[in-house]
C-alpha cells in the first residue's frame, strides 16, 4: 500500500459515494485510490498482519460495492467507510482466534528469492512494536505514521478529544523509543 503524502487530507464528498452507489465504475476506482491506504492503515492496526490487513481492504471494497446505495448523505463518508473496514478488522480477530493454528506456507511465500532471515527480523520487529502498545495507541499511531491522518480526524474517526488522542499518540512513540532503545532493534 501506498503512504499519502504530508498534509493531505482525505475527502470524499457524498457526489462521489451516490456514483459509486450507481455503480460507476471509474467513481470506485477512484474512491479505492483515494482511501485505500489509509483503510489498510486502520485495519493492520487491529490485526497486526499485513497479509489479513491486505484481504480486508479487498472485504472492505467489496462491502462498499455491495452497500454503497445504503450510504446515508451527511459528508461523512469517510468515517462510514472506517467503521465498515473496523468491523471487517474485528471479525478478522476472531476468527483467528477461533483457530489458533496457522500455516508457515500461509505466512512465508518461499518461492520468493527474498532474505528470509530480514523478512523474519521485521515481522517480529513488527509484532513486539504492535503488542507492547495498547489498542488506542496502536490505532492512532499506525493510522497518523501510514495513513497521515491529522490527529482532529483521528480524533472525530474513534470519537475520543483530541488532547486524549495527542496524549496517547505520545505516549505510544515513548514507548516505541524506549522499545527500541532497550532492545536494541537497529539490524
Amino acid at each position: 500500500m501506498k503512504k499519502y503524502p504530508k498534509n493531505q487530507i482525505i475527502k470524499v464528498n457524498d457526489q462521489l459515494m451516490k456514483k459509486v452507489a450507481n455503480k460507476e465504475g471509474a467513481s470506485f476506482e477512484k474512491l479505492y485510490k483515494l482511501t485505500s491506504p489509509a483503510v489498510f492503515g486502520l485495519a493492520y492496526s487491529i490485526v497486526g498482519n499485513q497479509v489479513d490487513a491486505e484481504d480486508i481492504v479487498q472485504e472492505v471494497y467489496i462491502s462498499i460495492y455491495e452497500k454503497a446505495h445504503q450510504y446515508q448523505s451527511r459528508g461523512k463518508a469517510m468515517a462510514w467507510i472506517f467503521t465498515i473496514a473496523r468491523n471487517h478488522s474485528l471479525i478478522r480477530i476472531r476468527d483467528r482466534q477461533k483457530r489458533s493454528h496457522q500455516n508457515l506456507d500461509d505466512i512465508y511465500d518461499i518461492s520468493i528469492e527474498d532474505d528470509i532471515e530480514n523478512i523474519y527480523h521485521n515481522e517480529t520487529l513488527i509484532k513486539t512494536i504492535l503488542n507492547i502498545l495498547n489498542e488506542d495507541e496502536r490505532q492512532i499511531v499506525v493510522m497518523h505514521a501510514m495513513s497521515n491522518m491529522k490527529h482532529k480526524d483521528i480524533a472525530k474517526l474513534l470519537d475520543m478529544p483530541i488532547s486524549t488522542v495527542l496524549s496517547k499518540y505520545k505516549r505510544g512513540l515513548s514507548k516505541l523509543r524506549k522499545e527500541l532503545e532497550v532492545n536494541g532493534y537497529e539490524k
